[in-house]
This record gives structure tokens, C-alpha cells and sequence, in this order.
């Protein structure tokens, strides 16, 4: 599919940011931290490119470039996919321009924020691209994170502080499996920092006296219960069996001998 429209020239960087103009499909620019920060979706870019296929590309929603960036697509990626898809040879862009890498990609979040509500996925995905570039020459409490900023970020992403907080957590300290699972969509943000808090809990504790006691605790019911319900079942199976004074305690013998096998395991030094 082609447009009747003129390219601008290679140098064209130059061009006065915040007008929109037609440029080369392919002289545009993809890269991070803005090409993954919100993942083309598989049924959005057969959408688009259905309704660009129909229409032609929509210049009410150009792509947004970033005019000292190489002509970075800051944002308008899946746009992009399905112009060049089609084939689609000349597209309109704003070009702007951005004082440094953190104001494009609050520009991109917003924009996005702006058009629908973030997943915690892209929340999360967020984040992590802003904190890593407000952490970098700072303090590791540096107040660029903590405090008032997080209700500034808060604000960007479209959700509340305490979510905010709950995400740097599930960053900072969620075994990777968690992670990867919030991005993956399969739990959400909440149920990731359960675990995460919980698992931590247990870090910081395992080896202290009140966690063994508690964990000892739990050993000792498990246990108990497994015996007093095999127990009440032999019962009700055969009623009318019982066992001599003998047998009971010959039995007694050997439970407490493979008892003191199994829990030997859990003494110190024992793998």
C-alpha cells in the first residue's frame, strides 16, 4: 500500500518539534527501553492493521519520535507494525523533543496511561524502567524514589501509592518466578506481593528460635493428626479387632523407631 505523500529527507531531524510531518516507514527508529516497555499485543496489531488496511493510517494518531534521539518511536509501536505490515511506505510522526531518556518515557506512560487503565504487568514493567534510570548516581534511599515521588509516579501509572510501593517490593526482593509471572499475566500484583512478603518472613527468620518453634509446632499437629485419623479408620473398617497390651507396645516400638529415622533428618548437619 503506498500514500501520496512526500518523504522527508534523511537530515530531517531538524524539523521543528511538535508539528506533524510524513516520513519514511523505515527511517523510524525502535529501541529501548521504549520498545518493550508495553509489549505488541498479537490481537492489537491485527486490529490496527485491519482498520489502517481499510482506511490507510490514521493521521489523527501519528507516531510520536524523539527528534535527538535518531528518530526514536517513543511512542506508536504497534502502529508502526502494522503500517510497515501493510507496507505502508510514508506514515505521519509529531517529532519531539525530550530534555533527557526519563522525560520520554514518562511521555510514553502517559500517553498510554491516557488511552486505557495499565495492567499490572505494564505497571510493573514501568517501574522498573523509571526507577532504574531515577536510581542511577543517586542514594540507594534517595527521596527521588521515596516519598513524595511515589505519589508523582503514582499519578503517571494511574494507580495508587500503596500499589506503587507493592511493585518496587515485588522488583526489589520477588524471586524471579514471581516476577515473571506478574509480567506474564498469570497472578496478579497483590497476590505477588503476598508471596514476596512471605517469603521474605521466612528468610529473615528460618533460623531464629521463635520460627523453628513455630515450624516444630506445625510438625508435631501434621503428625499427630496423620496418626489419631488412621487410627479412627482402622475403627470404623474393623470394629470389632483389638490388640493385647503386648502387640500395642511392640507396635510403639517400631513407629518410634522409624520416627526417630524420618525426624533425624531435620537435625543440624543432616542433609
Amino acid at each position: 500500500m503506498k500514500t501520496n505523500t512526500l518523504y522527508t529527507p534523511e537530515n530531517g531531524y531538524s524539523i521543528v518539534t511538535g508539528k506533524q510531518v510524513i516520513v519514511n516507514t523505515n527511517s523510524l527508529r525502535t529501541a529501548e527501553p521504549f520498545k518493550s516497555l508495553f509489549p505488541i499485543r498479537d490481537a492489537d496489531l491485527d486490529k490496527i492493521a485491519d482498520d489502517m488496511k481499510k482506511h490507510g493510517f490514521d493521521h489523527a494518531h501519528p507516531i510520536i519520535v524523539w527528534a535527538g534521539h535518531k528518530f526514536t518511536v517513543v511512542d506508536g509501536h504497534t502502529r508502526l507494525a502494522a503500517a510497515r505490515r501493510l507496507g505502508i511506505d510514508a506514515i505521519p510522526v509529531v517529532v519531539r523533543e525530550f530534555g533527557n531518556e526519563n522525560d520520554a518515557l514518562e511521555y510514553a506512560i502517559d500517553s498510554q496511561r491516557n488511552r486505557r487503565n495499565l495492567s499490572d504487568a505494564e505497571m510493573m514493567r514501568c517501574l522498573s524502567a523509571l526507577d532504574k534510570r531515577r536510581k542511577t548516581g543517586r542514594p540507594k534511599d534517595s527521596d527521588v524514589i521515596h516519598g513524595k515521588s511515589a505519589d508523582a509516579t503514582a499519578y503517571l501509572l494511574g494507580t495508587s501509592r500503596c500499589k506503587v510501593e507493592k511493585l518496587r517490593t515485588i522488583n526489589d526482593y520477588a524471586p524471579q518466578t514471581i516476577k515473571l509471572a506478574v509480567l506474564s499475566g498469570s497472578i496478579s500484583a497483590n497476590r505477588a506481593y503476598i508471596i514476596t512478603m512471605e517469603t521474605r518472613r521466612i528468610e529473615n527468620c528460618k533460623n531464629t528460635a521463635e520460627f523453628k518453634s513455630e515450624r516444630l509446632a506445625v510438625l508435631e499437629k501434621s503428625i499427630s493428626k496423620g496418626i489419631r485419623e488412621r487410627t479412627e479408620l482402622e475403627l470404623l473398617k474393623h470394629p470389632g479387632v483389638r490388640y493385647s497390651t503386648t502387640e500395642i507396645h511392640a507396635m510403639k516400638g517400631r513407629i518410634i523407631s522409624k520416627l526417630d529415622e524420618a525426624l533425624g533428618k531435620l537435625k543440624k548437619g543432616k542433609k
